[in-house]
């Protein structure tokens, strides 16, 4: 906003000091901003010009040379001066003709000056209405600045800036935070044109309004058969943009100061952004400690953590049937390295969103945001079909709300209390990454539909698991690594074939007798009777863990135990 220290060059025109003077060109330029006074009466003034530059000149240092004259104004107006004025009959009797097209032609407001005038006269008089207006705009600058620093160091928050913002303009106003997910209109009975304006101005309004280098986007809307003015300012921390500043004015233009006010408020709005996100993310640890130390504790600490989770509103003697859910941003291209950066954000705006439904919805739950995903227990039903068709419905608003966002969801059983809270979230975790591997992301997976898998990881530990697979498999894999055979591949093939030799050499493209050769090693080897059921289920049983923890890798340990 520094640019508004200036005075426009139709200000400049009024001034009594250049009473008598004469617009003779350019006056679709007289909105330009002057913020200094420059006399030109040598031929290389150019490179010294700055933007801004209220030009004087008797004309003596091109009043022989026409090529000069004509490249003067366009020169100028290159370099970013506001105007041109010339005393002429002087050294120019009168100004050229092809001097006040070009000055018509750039818009650039062009001069004739009184031969009476005093230069000296004419710069201070416009340096000084610069230094006053400058006084004046930084007098409000700091009021403005004390005022909404007062009102956040004193605890005021999104609304309270608002509602300040909003009776110092006289203007509608709408503060977006991005980051926290936080909306605020105030006052609240607004038309409805200004309500669609501030929710669509992401998309619609700013692509086709003015912007001022990108610092502020200045629309014209009308409402009700009239013009109303309208700014809308990006909050922009280190670079990105975290939220919006709006505002309406319904009755006037925003002038100056006001434009001012909202970029000083925008700074103020990215510190309240940045608390807020940072309360938030206090929460998520302490929340994601307590939960983290309540799954390891031993029965003998349940009435203490019962009586430290009130401390979050948290009912640890009610039912509640677990979702942990997996949240991945939109796959984008090009990504930077920060993408960890941009997944917990998401993590976090998605935690915001599943929050402020559940809020909405009234239900009873509560919510942790830890490093297996986001850990929604809640409230069970009695009846288990009503549970279901509850969870699925909340999921599928859950990704109507979250966009493009991908979502994969673990769901454990229903239990009650303390113990029943554990045993869910485990389940909800065993579903996750394994129905990860057996359904793929993307989907929601019930612990109870693990079948034999959930069976095998709820009663049994990783260790005994791999013991089992060492035990029935051991000799396979040992034959592989020493012979660089492929038995494990044609015992995979075979299992999906029905145990059909013929099926199972067409899948592998090798010869029968050596998918037959290869069955009899594993015979042989594993010592396994492939007519007794038992111990060709052992078998199966074996290929089918071993899959999962060849898959599942580190992870394996972590959902098991």
């Amino acid at each position: 906003m520094l640019k508004y220290y200036g005075i426009t060059m139709k200000s400049i025109l009024s001034l009594p000091e250049l009473a008598g003077s004469k617009l003779l060109g350019g006056a679709d330029g007289l909105h330009k901003l002057v913020t200094n006074v420059n006399v030109m009466e040598v031929p290389d003034i150019l490179p010294w010009i700055k933007r801004g530059d209220f030009i004087l000149t008797t004309g003596y240092a091109i009043k022989d040379d026409i090529e000069a004259q004509k490249s003067l104004i366009p020169q100028l107006a290159k370099q970013g001066a506001a105007g041109l004025a010339i005393k002429a009959q002087r050294y120019i009797e009168t100004i050229p003709l092809y001097m006040i097209e070009t000055a018509n032609n750039l818009s650039f407001p062009l001069l004739q000056l009184p031969v009476e005038i005093n230069f000296s006269n004419v710069i201070s008089a416009v340096l000084s209405q610069l230094v006053n207006r400058q006084a004046s705009f930084l007098e409000h600058s700091v009021t403005v600045h004390q005022l909404f620093t007062d009102l956040i160091l004193n605890g005021g928050q999104l609304d309270q800036i608002a509602l300040a913002l909003a009776d110092l303009i006289k203007a509608y106003v709408n503060l977006e935070d991005q980051l926290n997910l936080r909306s605020v209109i105030h006052p609240a009975n607004i038309p409805v044109e200004v309500c669609d304006f501030f929710a669509n101005t992401n998309t619609t309004a700013v692509k086709n309004s003015r912007s001022d280098s990108n610092r502020y986007y200045h629309h014209y809307l009308s409402l009700a058969g009239r013009e109303v003015d309208s700014i809308v300012l990006p909050v922009v921390i280190e670079g990105k943009q975290y939220g919006w500043v709006k505002a309406v004015s319904m009755n006037q233009y925003f002038s100056a100061y006001e434009l001012l006010t909202l970029e000083r408020v925008c700074s103020i709005v990215a510190l309240d952004i940045l608390r807020q996100y940072n309360v938030t993310q206090v929460e998520i640890k302490y929340k994601a400690e307590f939960l983290s130390q309540l799954l390891i504790s031993s029965d003998y600490d349940e009435k203490d953590f019962i009586d430290r989770a009130r401390a979050f509103n948290w009912d640890l003697t009610a039912s509640y049937a677990t979702l942990l859910i997996e949240v991945m941003p939109e796959p984008k291209t090009n990504m930077p390295e920060t993408v960890g950066q941009v997944e917990q954000d998401v993590k976090t705006a998605a935690a915001l969103l599943i929050d402020s439904y559940c809020q909405e919805q009234r239900l009873k739950y509560f919510l942790v945001n830890n490093d297996d995903g986001l850990v929604l227990f809640i409230e069970a039903n009695t009846n288990k079909a009503k549970q279901k068709n509850s969870i699925d419905k909340f999921m599928h608003n859950i990704r109507l709300l979250m966009g493009n966002w991908q979502l994969t969801a673990g769901i454990g059983g229903s239990y009650k209390g303390y113990k029943g809270i554990k045993r869910s979230y485990r389940e909800a975790k065993v579903a996750l990454e394994l129905g990860k591997y057996l359904y793929g992301i993307g989907t929601d997976i019930y612990y109870h539909k693990l079948g034999f898998y959930g069976l095998l990881l709820k009663h049994t530990e990783l260790k005994e698991l791999r013991y089992f697979v060492e035990e029935v498999l051991g000799p396979l894999l040992a034959y592989d690594s020493n012979k660089k055979g492929e038995l494990i591949k044609t015992l995979e093939a075979y299992l999906e074939c029905n145990w059909n030799v013929k099926e199972t050499a067409a899948k592998l493209y090798t010869h029968y007798n050596t998918v037959l050769y290869r069955i009899n090693k594993i015979k042989q080897l594993t010592g396994i009777d492939f007519d007794h059921p038992d111990q060709k289920l052992n078998l199966v049983v074996a290929m089918r863990l071993a899959q999962v923890i060849k898959c599942l890798g580190s992870n394996f340990s972590k959902i098991v135990n």
